[in-house]
């Protein structure tokens, strides 16, 4: 039997924020602003590194999303998946009644041909499919499309989101399917079109697709606005600009927010700072003084990083001890109970004094002469980390640690210093990815590992090896059942928290600024449905649920 996995795009679940059907009104124009500074480029060219961002996720689509902030997949030009028996074969039912917007019918031949690009010319492989298990591609029957794979490891399922089907009865005519810009208005089954004639160095415009698959909760075909117009600025302008309400949404850092941009309607401007990627205070376990837990767990018990980002004022979300997102904090439940560290001075000169330091006249712990004085690494000119690291040099002052806040240049000599292991501690960052395995796997799995003065497998550069978290790492590999996935990370974030090796501090935030004077059902920390980052599909659940207010 095979192991299935039926997620049905329920439109409820997308579109949450909306109520009933009556309660929507379609129509208008929704403005947002572009993430590229300065001029815009036509180029709709999904392959293409400086591809525009309403390519991905309002022209093309994926076969599945994954959604950040719930963890889970949900279908989307694939109605279904599923795995065999031994896991080494993934078969997607693609959806029926599927157009692409010149009115020719989605087939398995549109799938198989974008992904036999990626065989034939490896720079087309966005997702690294064939790079990383991918053996074969086929269609045993219409609508279906089975992947073979060298190994097991179903985490692979979450690349998919990545892979933007184009129409094969289009690009089989094109030549250099990397350099094309394409001609006209695009082909794809994306819910919007371009508007002929829009396309400008500073603006462009696209309009609903009339013949879209997605049915919204009106009973009519999504998205429920008419129009997007997409502007370009820059970090400048944008606080002005904003509180002129010229945008209906923004993803731009403004400083001083609340006074800036809140305060000039607080009943319709609103902002909110989900999670991005995490930043730990990296802790060379094979160095001194961090070759020891306590001293690790001291650190850990004298930084509080609430107020690190105050000081910041960046925007920046703190981190719990775990250092995932609050989306995944259930999983972190029992490890914290057990193991989770606060922040409490007084605890930490304990752990400190354990380990058999003295606190001198100077006010800083010493042992066997010498003094517990730390370099702390931040990169040359990164303002809101500096202001962090000097109040981090703070804290652990008031603790007995000397630290001393050393810039380097990013990416040299600071990359440099991660990968081979020549610092005491320094600020890091781990990239939390589409779920906690993610961020786990690339952050602590030994495979990463490497002795002081040997370059790491990655720019993590943590010293620090579990064997048992090596074992519940490769185990998830080869689960589907997601409960049993979350039972592996439980005991991960568990062992983690356990050995401390590094401390989670904060979360760089994903800027997300919006207003309602003009349309509702925008994503928030009381209704996360959907991360609200304007590139890639992330931005679709968004744009298919917004309407008029």
């Amino acid at each position: 039997m095979k192991k299935v996995f039926v997620i049905l795009l329920i439109t409820s679940l997308l579109l949450s924020v909306t109520a009933f059907a009556a309660d929507i009104k379609r129509g208008g124009t929704l403005r947002m602003t572009s993430i590229k500074q300065g001029i815009l480029i036509e180029n709709f060219n999904p392959f293409s590194p400086n591809t525009n961002e309403m390519a991905i996720g309002g022209f093309y689509e994926t076969l599945i999303y994954f959604n950040s902030m719930t963890g889970r997949i949900m279908n989307w030009l694939a109605e279904s998946y599923e795995w065999s028996d031994d896991l080494l074969e993934l078969t997607f039912n693609l959806r029926e009644g599927v157009l692409w917007n010149d009115g020719a019918p989605f087939t398995e031949e549109d799938v198989l041909f974008t992904i036999g690009l990626g065989k034939d010319n490896r720079a087309l492989d966005v997702a690294s499919l064939w790079s990383t298990g991918v053996t074969g591609v086929r269609s045993d029957k219409p609508m279906t499309v089975t992947f073979t794979f060298s190994d097991v490891n179903t985490t692979i399922i979450q690349r998919f989101s990545s892979v933007f089907i184009v129409p094969e009865h289009i690009w089989s005519k094109v030549d250099d399917p990397l350099t094309w810009i394409g001609e006209g208005i695009p082909v794809s089954t994306g819910p919007f079109i371009l508007k002929e004639g829009s396309f400008s160095e500073q603006s462009f415009s696209v309009v609903r697709n009339p013949n879209y698959w997605q049915i919204g909760e009106d009973g009519k075909p999504l998205p429920y606005i008419d129009e997007v117009l997409t502007l370009t600025t820059t970090n400048e302008q944008v606080p002005l600009r904003l509180a002129r309400g010229e945008f209906d949404w923004a993803g731009y850092f403004v400083a001083n927010i609340d006074e800036v941009f809140v305060k000039a309607d607080p009943e319709h401007f609103k902002y909110w700072l989900p999670e991005g990627n995490l930043v730990f205070l990296n802790l060379n376990n094979l160095k001194w003084p961090f070759d020891s837990y306590n001293l690790r767990a001291a650190i850990a018990s004298a930084i509080d990083p609430f107020e690190i980002t105050r000081i910041m004022a960046s925007g920046a979300v703190p981190a719990s001890p775990a250092g995932v997102k609050a989306s995944y904090l259930r999983l972190a439940e029992n490890g914290l109970s057990e193991y989770g560290i606060e922040f409490d001075p007084d605890y930490a000169r304990y752990l400190i004094e354990r380990e058999g330091y003295k606190l001198s006249r100077s006010g800083i712990y010493e042992k066997d002469g010498k003094a517990l004085s730390l370099n702390l690494y931040v990169p040359t000119g990164w303002t809101d980390w500096i202001m962090g690291a000097e109040e981090v040099a703070r804290q652990l002052k008031e603790v007995g640690i000397e630290v001393i806040v050393t810039l380097a240049a990013w990416p040299s000599p600071y990359q440099d210093m991660i990968f081979n292991g020549n610092y005491e501690m320094l600020f890091g960052i781990s990239v939390t990815g589409t779920s906690p395995y993610y961020q786990f796997d690339n952050w602590v799995h030994s495979k990463h590992w490497a002795p002081i003065g040997e370059r790491t497998k990655n720019y993590y550069g943590m010293r620090y090896k579990n064997d048992r978290i090596d074992e519940l790492l490769d185990s998830y590999r080869k689960l589907t059942d997601p409960q049993a996935q979350d039972e592996v990370m439980e005991e991960v974030i568990a062992i983690f928290l356990r050995d401390l090796p590094s401390v989670p501090m904060f979360f760089n935030p994903v800027w997300f600024e919006y207003s309602t004077r003009n349309f509702v059902g925008w994503p928030s920390a009381e209704n996360p449905y959907a991360e609200p980052r304007p590139t890639g599909m992330d931005k679709m659940p968004v744009l298919l649920s917004v309407h008029l207010r």
